[in-house]
């Protein structure tokens, strides 16, 4: 059996047990000391019906001391009273979650050992991003739930990523398809966070990326290529833009955006994106990029964008990528900008490229990924060194803190579940920074996402996000089965496969998948085991018959698509209508029905 300490995920940085136990009350008294902790009242009625007595011989006692971290606390259990120590009102809030998980894992028990532990953020920064534009917009219930999850985890800071799922009252040829988020619900979903000290920062790609806007007539005005482009290096071919004109046009236009779209959030921050801009130099701007460089260019739109950030009372966080393709840029940023370095593979440079913006004494923070999105199952094992390398090198070059990222590129068509092994573990090491073995995070969902219960589907999760691993594959940003089915360059698959890949090793991977469906149990006394199991079992699916086809395309056989009307296409929907909404799903079904449904 586990200790008490061994259970608590994330776990605190010092915790030792005492002499004595203190016994479990039916209904708990709390008392407040300090008006500053006034606002964790709501947050004490979920501990055992607990209510507010104002004397001190109550069962919870929240004392100010001002020696700690403000996010951190200290925790004593004794004979007759838990007393929780903190100098903030987030520093109390968290030792309130960690006491919850003990009282929920001794809930079978009548006594607790007598306990004190220390604990504060490795990080200071520790945020995870969702994108909510690449067809799958959540359901407020979604929104909130995972709002609930990123606080027991001692998550401070959430961004949804928002191209055009925002609901802009001029724009709706733009989103009138999407089920976007509207000003009441991101005001909802702000004070949501800002009860539970997580700080909801605004999220708007304002440059690159705005091709939902774009390929639209009433804007093609505005872009950079009106008529669409093509590159090779990564491929992409459009017949419209994704990316903005660097002028004063696209400025007053996304400065319209944001006085319409900044006013919902509390947050002083801002992300603005700014990152991939496709095309910058093959239209609008091509003589002024041969004439001192894309680089300056793009500084100089980006400083325009500050501007007009800071008009709005807000500090301007934006993706570095394009500014590290010339790292010695960043001493002409204004020192008001906050980088933000991505990466989402284990080799990812973050050691070179933070020391290039940590010298120039800029505020910034490293963005790894979940290693979820152009694939089924999720790519465990890069995930978790992606990370481990984020926050490594948040410590050594003194970054605030890593803002976790999970995308839903192509159509967003992984299984919602296979962000959770990344998150957890993500959110456990940026608080600690201490070692997660699979089982510690096995045991962390377990308690987390379903109830304490032991038959679940978390090690499922974790296997299922090393099918890559098991069949040899190595591609950036991309599960080979992902690859198998959406190929930007099908007509290249065959060499692809020969080149790297056998029958046999993917006929083991179809075996693997085969064994790890076996293990679910699809719960009906669980409706969160039920539905992920679900959702595993819809990963697998989509691999194996991806890799089928494969195997039929090295055999040089005919490999036979799926009828329409085959109940994969209905399972996939149901499963997207339990978490998200309506709009985006059509689009996210049309890609799926082109690369694998004949034409019945």
């Amino acid at each position: 059996m586990n200790s008490l300490e061994d259970q608590l995920f994330p776990k605190p940085k010092y915790f030792e047990v005492k002499p004595g136990f203190f016994n479990i009350p039916s209904s708990f008294t709390f008392h407040i000391e300090n008006s500053i902790f006034q606002s964790l009242q709501e947050h004490f009625h979920q501990i055992g019906n607990a209510s507010e007595n104002n004397g001190s011989n109550s069962h919870i006692i929240i004392v100010q001391e001002n020696k700690h971290d403000s996010e951190g606390y200290h925790l004593k259990i004794i004979q007759d009273k838990i007393i929780i120590h903190a100098s903030e009102p987030a520093g109390a809030f968290h030792g309130l979650q960690t006491l919850k998980q003990i009282l929920k894992l001794s809930e079978c028990e009548s006594k607790i050992p007598c306990i004190e532990l220390t604990d504060f953020p490795k990080l200071k920064r520790r945020g995870f991003m969702l994108d909510v534009s690449r067809c799958k917009v959540p359901t407020m219930d979604s929104v909130f739930s995972l709002i609930d999850l990123l606080s027991v985890l001692h998550i401070n800071e959430f961004q949804l990523y928002i191209e055009h799922t925002f609901a802009f009252q001029a724009h709706q040829t733009v989103w009138e398809n999407a089920s976007p988020f509207t000003a009441e619900e991101i005001q909802k979903i702000d004070q949501y966070c800002k009860e539970r000290f997580i700080e909801l920062v605004p999220n708007l790609n304002s440059f690159g990326h705005f091709e939902r806007w774009l390929r639209h007539a009433d804007y093609k005005h505005l872009a950079e290529c009106p008529d669409g482009f093509r590159r090779e290096n990564p491929f992409i071919e459009r017949d419209h833009g994704t990316t903005l004109k660097p002028n004063q046009q696209s400025l007053d236009f996304i400065n319209s955006l944001y006085a319409e779209y900044l006013p919902n959030f509390s947050s002083n921050q801002f992300n603005v994106g700014m990152d991939e801009p496709w095309e910058l130099g093959q239209g609008w701007c091509k003589d002024k990029v041969e004439e001192i460089g894309k680089d300056k260019v793009y500084l100089n739109h980006l400083d325009g964008i500050r501007k007009l950030v800071e008009s709005h009372g807000k500090e301007m966080h934006f993706w570095a990528d394009v500014l590290l393709e010339k790292p010695e840029n960043a001493k002409l940023l204004s020192p008001t900008t906050r980088p933000i370095i991505w990466g989402y593979e284990p080799d990812h440079p973050f050691d070179s490229e933070a020391k290039a913006i940590s010298s120039c004494g800029l505020k910034y923070c490293l963005a790894p990924g979940t290693g979820t999105w152009r694939s089924f199952t999720g790519r465990w094992s890069s995930a978790k060194e992606n990370i481990n390398s984020a926050v490594k090198n948040t410590v050594k070059h003194d970054a605030e803190g890593i803002l976790l990222t999970s995308w839903g590129d192509c159509g967003n068509h992984q299984p919602w579940a296979t962000l959770y092994p990344a998150l957890l573990y993500g959110a456990a090491k940026s608080w600690n920074n201490k070692k997660i073995s699979d089982q510690e995070l096995c045991d962390g969902m377990n308690f987390h996402l379903f109830e304490g219960q032991k038959k679940t589907p978390a090690k499922a999760l974790i296997e299922l996000g090393e099918l890559d691993k098991q069949i040899s594959s190595k591609i950036p940003n991309t599960s080979l089965c992902w690859f198998i089915l959406f190929a930007p360059l099908p007509e290249k698959l065959l060499s692809f496969l020969k080149k790297n890949h056998n029958v046999q090793q993917l006929q083991e991977g179809i075996k693997y998948l085969q064994t790890i469906q076996k293990t679910l149990n699809f719960s009906d006394n669980n409706n969160q085991i039920n539905l992920v199991d679900k959702e595993i079992s819809m990963g697998i699916e989509l691999s194996m018959i991806a890799l089928n086809k494969a195997i039929k395309l090295l055999q040089g056989k005919k490999w036979e698509k799926l009828s329409p009307k085959h109940n994969l296409f209905s399972n996939y929907e149901k499963l997207w209508l339990t978490r998200a909404r309506k709009g985006g799903l059509q689009e996210s079904m049309s890609i799926l029905l082109e690369c694998l449904a004949n034409e019945d």
